[in-house]
């Protein structure tokens, strides 16, 4: 079992989703909170990341695919923002894909960023929402 960083603020979790999307903002969110909770310098397997992201997150389900997508997009950021500097690093081994968050004095400040950014992109999610008449853009 995965255990999250006890330093990391616990519980702030996004109104209620179903089924988390690639470019969800509501998905990419939940996913940034989590990964700031989990250990630095651990290699971890993918499938035990998404089997306590979906343990976390009850009222969503977070596949696999989803997942990967979510963190090569959070590695994007991170290298742009840092200029090729790996510490989110993605890899496969025999039991499939894994990941290794290295510890950093920047990871924290990022990961907030990220959350703030993706916290923006919900509200504004929502407004559109509620200022459409309930109409979704994937409807």
């Amino acid at each position: 079992m995965i255990r999250a960083r006890g330093d990391q603020p616990r519980d702030q979790r996004p109104g209620a989703g179903s089924g988390a999307r690639n470019g969800d903002p509501f998905a990419g969110l939940r996913l940034v909170h989590f990964v700031s909770r989990l250990p630095r310098n651990v290699r971890l397997q993918l499938r035990d990341v998404v089997g306590q992201l979906n343990a976390t997150y009850l009222d969503w389900a977070f596949s696999e695919k989803v997942v990967l997508g979510e963190l090569v997009q959070l590695q994007a950021n991170w290298s742009i923002s840092f200029h090729g500097d790996d510490r989110i690093v993605l890899d496969r081994n025999e039991r499939g894909h894994t990941l290794l968050i290295v510890d950093s004095s920047r990871m924290g400040a990022f990961l907030v960023g990220e959350a703030r950014r993706l916290a923006e992109a919900c509200d504004a999610e929502l407004r559109r929402f509620a200022l459409g008449d309930g109409i979704h853009p994937d409807n």
